[in-house]
């Protein structure tokens, strides 16, 4: 029988934290649960969770300083914060302060079940691929970074993460709405076009041509696919 992997809910709103210890387990999932940030500290350090969802709304530590502080004590687990507010600040930041993820509420428990799943299989991935190699470049999968030689390219949160997901996947062609669903999140209210923005910024930074690019590839009437 598989272990369950354990996730740390850390939001102070109880209802919610209820609807999440009672809804999580039936996808397979361990729940431990905390309403404050200190709290959610001691449980981390104590528990171990394979992964933190955790609120950036909390009494005490804001989920900000709870994220900050995890990086700071050296857990590498997965963090997918929560929020109520609508701001790209906060998304941004949060992402600064080493979270892996973002999800604005409300959400639908299927969407969010889908982005722990894919945080989960990343961390996996690391120990077993931590680098994919192709032309000039190596993506380090465990340092969250792309390199070009010794040095770091600079990518957006959301550049790299598309990068990672199609590279994780050589070979294999993905429509935009998939993209979308997977590196975005199935709540996310983008676009195809979203997609096409991200692959072309992405070209111009990693193609030599971007007008002919080797690894960015179009697959006609359907979507996008990565060679290495």
């Amino acid at each position: 029988m598989s272990v369950r992997k354990r996730i740390l809910v850390v939001e102070d709103h109880l209802p919610l934290r209820t609807a999440l210890e009672i809804a999580l387990p039936d996808y397979g999932f361990s729940v431990v649960s905390a309403g404050d940030g200190d709290a959610a500290l001691r449980a981390a350090e104590d528990g171990r969770p394979d992964l933190v969802l955790l609120d950036i709304m909390l009494p005490g530590k804001s989920g900000f300083e709870v994220c900050q502080e995890l990086r700071q004590r050296n857990l590498g687990v997965p963090i997918l914060v929560l929020t109520a507010k609508t701001g790209d600040e906060d998304e941004l930041l949060s992402f600064r302060l080493g979270a892996d993820d973002f999800v604005r509420k409300p959400f639908k428990m299927e969407a969010l079940v889908a982005r722990i799943k894919a945080l989960l299989l990343r961390a996996t991935l690391q120990g077993e691929a931590p680098r994919i190699v192709f032309g000039r470049y190596e993506l380090d999968v465990a340092a969250r970074v792309l390199r070009e030689g010794a040095r770091p390219v600079d990518l957006t949160p959301r550049e790299y993460a598309l990068l990672e997901y199609l590279a994780l996947h050589p070979g294999r062609a993905f429509t935009r709405e998939q993209l979308l669903d997977h590196v975005w999140g199935a709540d996310y209210e983008g676009t195809d076009r979203t997609v096409d923005r991200f692959v072309t910024t992405l070209r111009q930074r990693i193609e030599r041509d971007p007008r002919h690019p080797e690894h960015l590839l179009t697959v006609r009437t359907h979507g996008y696919e990565f060679k290495r």
